[in-house]
This record gives C-alpha cells, structure tokens and sequence, in this order.
C-alpha cells in the first residue's frame, strides 16, 4: 500500500505586533519596580541605627550588585562548578569561628569550644570544596589542551601573605587592606567560573582569596601564643580532613558532595552566632544592641534551615534516602507553624536576650529546632530529580548566613563574600528553572 500521507504542517504563527501601549506598560513595570526599590533605600535609612550598620549596608548592597554581574551569563555547564567554588569560598565561616576561639591550647567554655568546632568544619569546607571544584573542571579537560602552571599563582599569594605578616607588626591599618584583597580574589574567583576560558583562574583566585581572608583575620588577633597553637590545630585538622573526603569521591558522587559540604557551612554559622551571643552575654552585654542580636537570629535561623536541608538533599542525591518527596497531611500547616515559631523565637531573643542571657538560650534553642525541623521537612518533601536546584538555593542561604556574620562582627569582609554568594546565586537557580 502506498505511504500515508504526511502530517499537514502546522499554520505559521502569527506575528505579534506591540502598539504603543504595550511598550508604555513594559516600561511602566519597570518604573514600578524602580521606585519600589526607592522606597526601599529610604526605608533603609530611616531605620539604620548607627554609622556603622549604614556602611555595612553599603558594603552588603555593592557587593551585591557585583555578585550578580559577575555571574550573568553563566554557561549551563558550569553550574555545578559555580555552586562548588561558591561553597569553598562560603568556608569563610571560619572567620567568625575565628574571632569566637580563645581559652589557651584547648577551649576553656562552651562559647570558645562552639568557636574552635565552627573553625574546623569550615576548614573542611573550604579545602574540600576547593578540591571538588578541581575535580569537577578536570572533567572538561581534553588531550589536546595546553599544559597549565596554574601552581604559579601559589608565589605571589604567600609573598603577599609573608609581607602582610611583615607590616602588619607595626601598621595597623594593613589588616584592612588585606581583606579588600581577599574580597577581591574571591570575586575574582565567582567571575571566573562564569566562563569555560576562565574557569581554572577564577578557581586559583578563590583560592587565594580566602587564604588572604584567613591570614588576615589571624592578623588582626591579639591572643596568647597557645591559642595560636589551638587555631592551626583547627585549620590543619579541618584542612586534612576536607582534603581526604574530597579526594576519594568519585566524579559521579561530586553534586552530592557538595551539598554534604554545605551542611557544614550552615552548622559553622549556627555554632559562631551562639557562640557570640554566649560571650558577650556572659561578658559585655551592653554590646547586645538591636543589630548584634538581629544578625545572631539570622545567621542561626538561614544556618540552621541550610544544614538540615543540605543532609536531606545529600541523602536524596545518594541514594541513602527515597528520592520520592515526603507528603505528609496538612505539611503546609506544618511548615507556616514551623515558621511562626522561628520568628516568635527570633522575637524573644531581639527583645529579651540583651537583659535575660537564659531567655535568649531559649531562644537560640528555639530558633535552631524549629529553623532546623523546618529546613529538613521542606527538602524532604521535594523529589530527587529537583535536588540541583535545591542545593543552589542553599548554596545561595549559606551566603546569607555569612552576611549575617559580617553584621554580627562589624566585619566587611564577611558581608562582602556573603552577598557574592547569595546574591549571584539566586541568578543560576532562576536558570536552572526555566
């Protein structure tokens, strides 16, 4: 018989042409959005209490804005080495974990031990996240490619180092500019992922970012030589551990990996704002003032919501939980209970935890169950296939976790990678889902 005949071809879309109203509301939407984000800035300054919190919201709103130029564009294929180098770089916990340490050779509190525990699993992070970033851009490596002396970079990294350590003795100010220079590599190293061409730089300049970051911060310490001697126990033990955990993964286990490393992130931003709030409740709680207590409810709130959620996503992308989604009865009422009680805690500690450290225990308690509880069932009850894009939002909360470490500290520094996280991230998550 002969063939059928074939389909009848489907009639030419017609052309849509806009008139002139349509471009006048194009426009008007976006006026509209313009002058919301007017409202915004002023609101901003209506409520900005201090000096201080003003140029910390300067520094958080442009570090922002460069977090996501630097990433517009990004190739699809580099997403995944986007979100590792992101997590690397969020390592920068440390440095909260950092200014929290104390008590000699061992810690002497619980306040100092929560403090040496977030410097040690931000360590982990940050060399296992770097070296899972290595592995994933050797992946698009060819034979044919040219050889690479990317190892170079290491000379003028520790001759930077070596000469801030140098000045650092008897300038004061060079602390301040060593972070600016670990602000820049780090944004170096977010830009540079954004391009095949330009991948493996941006990997070295992260890399050399967030060594510069740490330097820096020992720099600007003044402890007793022990407490020196607890703090390389913390990197070098943290460092090697991340070191062996990211090299016996295997390419196909890289993602998962990934989102195992964020967990610690998360954990390292909880366990640096408690820390905080016990030190100085215990010591000058006149120093609880409404911005402190404000970014330690948020650092443990997005920390907590990001460690629960990274374990269950890890769980779901390897295979050790069901990747069908979770779908309990009435879970949106559980989920809006789960959030009002995190607030209302939050609320307890802005309003209370400066006069009643117990109250503020409470709190912290509170804020960490329920953000942890909610962070868990939320990730739970999304499927396995939509994993990806899960890990990127969290990727983009552990950027949130470290601005509000930035606030907490009054450290530039830790705001400025914090909004190049979170910010940019936001962008590949929309990408990823349209």
């Amino acid at each position: 018989p002969p063939p059928p005949p074939p389909p009848p071809k489907p009639p030419p879309k017609e052309e849509v042409v806009l008139t002139e109203e349509d471009y006048k509301a194009m426009y008007t939407e976006s006026a509209k959005k313009a002058g919301y984000g007017a409202a915004a800035m002023l609101g901003v300054g209506l409520v900005s209490p201090t000096a201080a919190f003003s140029n910390m919201f300067t520094t958080f709103a442009l570090s922002g804005v460069i977090g996501y130029q630097v990433v517009w564009g990004v190739a699809h294929s580099l997403h995944s080495p986007l979100m590792a180098v992101t997590n690397a770089v969020s390592g920068m916990t440390a440095v909260g974990g950092m200014y929290t340490m104390g008590g000699g050779l061992v810690p002497s509190t619980l306040s100092e031990t929560l403090g040496f525990t977030a410097t040690a699993i931000s360590a982990v992070n940050i060399t296992g996240g770097f070296l899972v970033t290595k592995k994933m851009l050797d992946m698009f490596k060819r034979p044919t490619d040219p050889p690479e002396f990317y190892e170079l970079y290491a000379y003028p990294t520790a001759g930077f180092i070596g000469g801030f350590g140098l000045i650092n003795l008897g300038f004061p100010q060079a602390a301040s500019i060593a972070a600016t220079a670990s602000a820049l590599g780090c944004i170096g190293g977010i830009a540079g992922l954004a391009s095949q061409s330009t991948a493996r730089m941006g990997l070295v300049s992260g890399m050399s970012g967030v060594s510069i970051g740490i330097a820096a911060t020992i720099g600007s310490l003044s402890w007793p030589a022990s407490t020196y001697v607890q703090l390389a126990a913390a990197l070098g033990g943290g460092g090697f551990a991340g070191y062996e955990i990211a090299k016996r993964v295997d390419p196909t286990s890289l993602p998962q990996t990934v989102a195992a490393f964020h967990s610690l992130v998360g954990l390292a931003a909880v366990f640096s704002a408690a820390a905080d709030y016990l030190e100085h409740a215990a010591h000058s709680p006149e120093m609880l003032d409404g911005v402190r207590l404000t970014s330690i409810a948020l650092a443990s709130v997005i920390g907590g919501v990001t460690t629960t959620g990274s374990v269950i996503a890890f769980g779901k992308l390897n295979g050790n939980l069901s990747s069908a989604p979770l779908q309990l009865e009435q879970r949106d009422q559980i989920n809006m209970a789960a959030g009002a009680g995190t607030v209302a805690m939050m609320g307890l500690l802005m309003t209370m935890g400066h006069s009643h450290p117990a109250a503020g225990m409470v709190a912290l308690a509170g804020m960490g169950v329920l953000s942890g509880g909610l962070g868990l069932h939320m990730t739970a009850s999304i499927g396995g296939a939509d994993m990806p894009v899960v890990i990127t939002v969290l990727n983009s909360y552990s950027g949130w976790a470290l601005c509000a470490e930035g606030f907490m500290l009054d450290k530039p520094i830790l705001t400025t990678v914090g909004a190049l996280i979170g910010s940019p991230r936001a962008l590949p998550t929309h990408n990823m889902c349209v």
